[in-house]
Parts: C-alpha cells; structure tokens; sequence
C-alpha cells in the first residue's frame, strides 16, 4: 500500500502513517470477504460494502477516517469522479 498511495498522501507524517495502516486494514478486509488483495482491481462497491458493513461498530470519527483514505485510494485510482456517488453516506461527517 505505501507504493500504491506514495503519490497521493501529503500532510503530517502522522497522518500518512494512519493512512497507510488504515489502507492496510481495508486491504485485508476486502481481501478476506472479496479475494481481492490488489487495490488495482477494486471497484466502488468493495469500498462501499468496507464502509457500510465492516465498519459498522467504529465509531463515526474512526469511519470518517477511513473514508479519507478510501478518497486517497479513489484518487490514485482516478476514479474518485466517478466512484464519489458511491460513497456517500453518514459515514463522510466526523459526528455521524
């Protein structure tokens, strides 16, 4: 994941690191429930079922969270026009 987002994050040091381990966690997550380990094949709706369903017992910051990096992810993939409409949800506001 740090050479698939490497030219998307910027900011804080930290805020990279979170990204990448949030990245990381998605990747597994969609790997286990999809056998889609490559962030190259993945399509709106594994990112959408991560955040409808996976993370359903986060808390509405933590989800918030990772749904910056899954519009990190969208961007590298240069899909984020066209995945946007996909990903919206309660999910994009730090408060739930």
């Amino acid at each position: 994941m740090n050479l698939f987002l490497r030219d998307v994050l910027t900011g804080a040091k930290a805020s990279r690191q979170r990204h990448l381990r949030q990245a990381a966690l998605l990747q597994q997550a969609i790997d286990q429930h999809w056998g889609l380990a490559n962030p190259h094949r993945w399509q709106a709706k594994h990112l959408r079922w991560f955040l409808e369903e996976h993370s359903v017992t986060l808390s509405p910051a933590s989800r918030y969270r990772y749904w910056l990096t899954i519009v990190l992810i969208a961007r590298r993939r240069h899909r984020l026009h066209e995945w946007q409409p996909h990903l919206h949800g309660p999910w994009q506001r730090p408060a739930g």
